[in-house]
Parts: structure tokens; sequence; C-alpha cells
């Protein structure tokens, strides 16, 4: 249950569900995959922008690139605990 950190684009932002999904490439034998993640964000979940200013889940488009550290929960969601948008 440690933390892990990604550094991605997101695929999409589900305000409502309070969620963000990001898509990653994967290499395995030669053979290219994409993976999608969905990561759940909870109140105390930290997005910082330009400068470090903290921004708000809706500042987040697709295709912004972003910096995830995250840890997997015990019923095995994925919780971002932060987020650095990086453009």
């Amino acid at each position: 249950m440690g933390y892990r950190i990604f550094d991605v684009k997101v695929a999409k932002v589900y305000l409502e569900a309070n969620k963000l999904a990001i898509k990653r490439k994967k290499v395995r034998a030669g053979e290219v995959r994409y993976l999608k993640n969905v990561f759940v964000l909870d109140a105390n979940t930290l997005i910082t922008g330009k400068e470090n200013k903290t921004v708000q889940l809706s500042e987040i488009k697709i295709g912004n690139r972003v910096t995830i550290d995250f840890l997997k929960t015990k019923d095995r969601k994925l919780l971002a605990k932060g987020i650095s948008v990086l453009n």
C-alpha cells in the first residue's frame, strides 16, 4: 500500500464523481498497449498548478500532462493524494 507516481496525460475528468482518468502506454515484449486508470479524489487530495498554486479539479483539461501521487486502497481503488498539473 505504498505510494506510486505516474507522469501521464489526462484522458477524462469526472467532475460529479470526483475522479480523474488517465491513459498510459505500456510496452511488453515489443507489444504496445494503452492502459486506462481511474483515480479517486477525496477531500485531502492536493491539486497544484503553475508556481505551486492550488487549483480545482474543474481546471484540469483533457490532454494536460500531470504527475499523480497515489496509493492503492484495500478495496483496490487508486486514491490520488496529490496531483501536479505540468502544462
